[in-house]
This record gives C-alpha cells, sequence and structure tokens, in this order.
C-alpha cells in the first residue's frame, strides 16, 4: 500500500477555541500532504454549520485555499455540509466526495410528531454545488481521492455501536424511494492514510458508524494491526457510563501514537479519554496545526 510522506491537519471549525478564531458547533479539516508520488496536495473534509465562522477562521489564518484538490463530506449532517458553497468559491471547480445517500432528505421526529431537517442545508445542495463548480463523485466503495489518502467507503456495523444517543421517542429518518425509512446514517464515511514512518492515520467528522467499527474497518483496508492517530468526532457525547467504558476500553486496543478527539465527543468522554491516553493525546480547536511528524509540545492548550 503506498504511504504519503508528510501531513499536517489544520482544523478550519470545530466547538472549541484559543486566540483568534472563531468556534461552532461544527467541523471542518484541512489537510496538507506531499502524496504518495511526492507531490504536495491539500483536502478538506467537512465545511461546518456557520460559513461566517468558518471563513474568518480561514482569513485569520490566512490560509490560501485555491490549491485544494478536493473537498470529501463525511456524512450529510448539517453541522459538517453548510459551507459547501462557500469552500468551492475558494477551492475552484473540485471534485466533491461522497456516499450516495449524503443528498438524501434527513430528519429528526420528536415524540410528538415535529420534525427537524437535519440533513445538507438549503442552497447548499447537489445543484448549488455543481453550479459552484463542484464535480460531484458518489461511491459508497473505498475510493483513493489523492495518491494515498482513500474514503473508508460504508463502513460495517459489526460492533456494539449506536449510530448516536437519542432522547426517548426520537427518531432519525431518511427518504428513499418515495418512502420515510430509519436512518443508520449509512452514508458515514472517514478518510484514512499510512504516513511513512510513522503508520495509519484515520480521521472522521462524527463516527456515526462508531470509533471502533471505523477503526477496524481501516485496519483491514491498510493492511495493518494498528492505527497510529486518529482525529475527528466520535459521537461519545451524552452516552452513558457504561457505554463510554466499552468504548474506551475498545479504543486502548489499537495502538494510537497520537489521539485528538473533538467536536461530538463530549467533554466527559474527552476527559476520559485524556485520562486513558494521556501522553497521545492532542486537544483539538479551531485554528489548530497539528504536523504529524513533529506534533505540539504542549498537547492540551
Amino acid at each position: 500500500m503506498s504511504s504519503i510522506k508528510s501531513l499536517k491537519v489544520t482544523t478550519l471549525a470545530e466547538n472549541l477555541v484559543m486566540g483568534g478564531g472563531l468556534g461552532q458547533w461544527g467541523l471542518s479539516l484541512l489537510f496538507e500532504l506531499v502524496d504518495a508520488k511526492g507531490d504536495p496536495r491539500k483536502i478538506i473534509m467537512d465545511t461546518a454549520t456557520v460559513p461566517k465562522a468558518l471563513l474568518h477562521n480561514i482569513e485569520h489564518m490566512k490560509l490560501d485555499l485555491s490549491d485544494v484538490d478536493c473537498l470529501v463530506l463525511s456524512h450529510n449532517h448539517y453541522d459538517h455540509t453548510s459551507a459547501n458553497v462557500e469552500i468551492l468559491a475558494l477551492t475552484g471547480g473540485v471534485k466533491v466526495h461522497a456516499h450516495t445517500d449524503l443528498f438524501n432528505p434527513h430528519i429528526r421526529k420528536n415524540k410528538k410528531g415535529k420534525t427537524r431537517d437535519i440533513g445538507v442545508p438549503k442552497g447548499q445542495g447537489l445543484p448549488e454545488i455543481e453550479a459552484a463548480g463542484g464535480e460531484v463523485v458518489l461511491n459508497n466503495s473505498p475510493i483513493e481521492v489523492v495518491p494515498g489518502v482513500w474514503t473508508t467507503g460504508e463502513v460495517p456495523r459489526k460492533s456494539f455501536e449506536t449510530p448516536m444517543e437519542l432522547r426517548e421517542g426520537t427518531k432519525l429518518l431518511t427518504e428513499k424511494n418515495g418512502e420515510w425509512v430509519t436512518d443508520n446514517i449509512l452514508d458515514d464515511q472517514s478518510l484514512w492514510m499510512n504516513l511513512e514512518g510513522f503508520g495509519t492515520v484515520v480521521a472522521s467528522g462524527c463516527a456515526h458508524a462508531g470509533p471502533v467499527n471505523i477503526l477496524n474497518h481501516a485496519k483491514k483496508l491498510a493492511g495493518t494491526n494498528d492505527i497510529a492517530c486518529f482525529i475527528g468526532g466520535t459521537h461519545l457525547a451524552g452516552r452513558n457510563t457504561e457505554y463510554l467504558k466499552r468504548s474506551i476500553a475498545e479504543l486502548e486496543g489499537f495502538g494510537f501514537k497520537l489521539f485528538s478527539p473533538c467536536h461530538c465527543t463530549g467533554f466527559k468522554a474527552t476527559s476520559w479519554l485524556w485520562e486513558t491516553f494521556p501522553k497521545e493525546f492532542i486537544l483539538n480547536y479551531c485554528c489548530r496545526e497539528i504536523d504529524l511528524l513533529d506534533p505540539p509540545k504542549n498537547r492540551v492548550i
């Protein structure tokens, strides 16, 4: 399996913030790397919830996104897809990789029958993306987005994990073939890559497929026994104590060198993960830069 030569991950949008950035409930990550062929590449994963805050952080960091190679949308939810058009305005006509279910309607319905749209917001969908110059590539299987960087494709659900914690009586629904059916967020995908001299790196949006499922799937795809780095959302927010303990116990077996959970992980799970991985843990926040071959010396501020 081919390996990339370097990797820096910059958090464009996240819940936490330090310095001059703006925080929000959402996630957007920039990957700067030298690919398996030795060429410089840039990938953006997800476009957060609040375009103005995301664009502020990009300007604050003085980032040039005109040479971005592609945009990867990890799943359909609005907190990952609300600035697709704005990002494409900065990047130009690039490929946009997503699962075939991503642009379907997705709603949350509470026990009183009240519904709320939680999928890709109006004005950020397929027609608008194409009008902004995006070339949409829909695929449920792993796909190499640049040499040495792959999507996981649709992740098999084999563990105890569930897509997310819901209040009693609340349902997630998606429309397929004209019918509303249970939404198990099957469009959830992550990115993975082998970094030369370091190991396999996995980056998730929200990990609705379950971090354990995702990491086991990535191990199989990469042909490795360990995952050197995980970064991104885990959707451990709101989970009960038993679920958290089981998740963390499973995560301890992956052999991390760096571990940087963020966004939908939640304060309780984040603090427990820090206790579990004190040497590997890196606190993530808006405008944080993580060079995997030269990680920050101070990992918690």
